[in-house]
């Protein structure tokens, strides 16, 4: 537009900081602000408000805050991007507190609440949503209404305090269906399908039920082994409750059959579908050929997959793993070199914990942290002591390279278990237990699946240290206490 001379107006701007802000370029977005005051638009609430936008999705939020102290009347909205901001990084309490006192002041209408509590369920800040869930009973009384209450039905089920959500929701004066749809979705999560089925016996006498429910209905019985009462779900959707399956249910369903062992069945589904099925649908069968060692049914779907998305890491790491699980070490090793040599890197596992209301995040094998040394030595007393009862490195899936010989094996073996016990899981564990009280519960997030071993050693962990250890990984909460998981060893 302008090397062709054509007038940059503020709708042009805002779309432009709208795509930079989605691409999460830490480079782009400063450029563009350059451009937006040299282009006089320093003073234009809504062009200044995506420049905030901009910066807070690319986790510069000293530089939103600039932005924002330099407008001259921000509006609700410009209020809402600056707390979102300082919800999901990592700025300390006392600075959520004034940012909190100045919005709330100014205030905030229903819409921020609700965009203010997402953010808090997206970063697992309970501390901010509680705080959130404070200042509106004392602005507005307990009855919020129906859409901060189920806002704060779902910050709370996402931040792992699920009885919590379960109260807010049962003293909601009113409840529509996405009010219900968001208790029973963090049920789901929380691997409560009995309470799941319960509830929607309830519900259907007070909404109707829509297509969301059922996605958590099936989902729920998925997580919790309830397969024929999800499977009579799938069957009575269109029936008796007049919703079309679409191909979330699908894959949900699929999911159901395939966690159960019932293999033959899931394909059958898939291949039956009126849709084609998508990567959700095929990576679920994938997953299940992995669980229950469906190594050619495996390979078929890997294929399948491939030429939906050549690029994906996550089937390629999992094919090699159902390789290396059944002694095909060249197979798994030769795959792994396919993705090496193309350039295509797993992504990362990455978990993070609150304490004190600081966020702190650990990769795995990560030595960044001011702590590292401590956390280490931690480390290392927690492995020794989880190996006293009876915990054993979970190695079938690493592949280990160069072994020629006994001695070459021993060696790739003990590398293999040093990069287990380094998992971005056990990492946030470590220091959870040396930053808080004994006894205290932790929760910490996962950004993907949570592995066997992490999950057998957290287990074991429970026990040890007397604590509940709430972990949130890609799919679902997993509550570890007194040496058990509530999700059973199924998930």
């Amino acid at each position: 537009m302008r090397q062709r001379a054509l007038p940059v107006d503020g709708v042009a701007l805002i779309c432009a900081l709208g795509a930079c802000a989605r691409l999460g370029d830490t480079n782009l977005v400063p450029q563009m602000h350059v451009g937006v005051v040299k282009l006089g638009f320093s003073g234009h609430t809504k062009v200044c408000n995506a420049v905030m936008d901009g910066y807070v999705k690319c986790g510069l939020v000293g530089e939103a805050r600039r932005v924002f102290e330099e407008i001259e009347e921000p509006s609700v909205v410009s209020w809402t991007v600056v707390l979102e901001g300082v919800v999901k990084w990592e700025g300390n309490q006392k600075e959520k507190d004034t940012v909190f006192d100045c919005g709330f002041g100014f205030g905030l209408n229903n819409v921020t609440l609700c965009s203010v509590l997402s953010a808090c369920s997206q970063s697992g800040d309970l501390s901010v949503g509680r705080w959130v869930h404070c200042y509106a009973v004392k602005a507005v009384g307990w009855d919020l209404g129906v859409m901060v209450g189920t806002s704060l039905v779902d910050m709370y089920a996402k931040c792992g305090r699920i009885m919590t959500a379960l109260m807010v929701f049962r003293h909601m004066p009113r409840r529509n269906v996405v009010a219900w749809n968001a208790m029973l979705s963090g049920l789901a999560m929380h691997g409560m399908g009995k309470l799941v089925v319960d509830m929607f016996g309830c519900m259907v006498e007070e909404v109707k039920p829509d297509a969301v429910t059922f996605m958590a209905l099936l989902s729920a019985c998925s997580h919790s082994g309830l397969v024929e009462q999800g499977w009579q779900y799938f069957h009575d959707l269109q029936s008796v409750y007049g919703v079309r399956p679409e191909i979330e249910h699908y894959a949900c369903t699929v999911d159901l059959l395939g966690r159960a062992g019932r293999l033959e069945e899931a394909e059958v589904l898939v291949r039956k579908m009126p849709i084609p099925p998508n990567e959700v649908v095929l990576g679920s069968l994938l997953g299940a050929s992995y669980a229950h060692g469906k190594l050619r049914l495996g390979e078929k779907i890997m294929r399948e997959l491939i030429q939906m998305d050549p690029l994906n890491t996550e089937y390629h790491i999992l094919l090699s793993n159902m390789y290396a699980l059944c002694g095909k070490v060249d197979q798994a090793n030769s795959l792994r070199k396919v993705l090496k040599n193309r350039g295509i890197r797993k992504v990362p596992g990455m978990s993070s914990i609150y304490v004190d209301g600081q966020l702190h995040k650990f990769i795995a094998g990560d030595k960044s942290h001011p702590r590292t040394a401590d956390i280490y030595m931690k480390l290392d007393d927690i492995i020794c002591k989880l190996r006293l009862a009876g915990y054993v490195p979970n190695t079938n899936c690493q592949v280990l390279f160069g072994c020629s010989n006994g001695d070459d094996c021993m060696e790739a073996l003990e590398e293999a278990e040093q990069v287990l016990f380094t998992h971005s899981e056990k990492l946030a564990l470590c220091f959870g237990l040396m930053s808080t009280t004994p006894g205290s519960s932790l929760c910490i997030f996962k950004n993907l699946r949570i592995c066997q071993d992490c999950h057998s050693a957290i287990k074991i962990a429970s026990g040890i240290y007397k604590r509940e250890i709430v972990v949130r990984d890609r799919y679902r909460f997993h509550s570890f206490k007194h040496g058990s998981c509530s999700c059973s060893d199924y998930w």
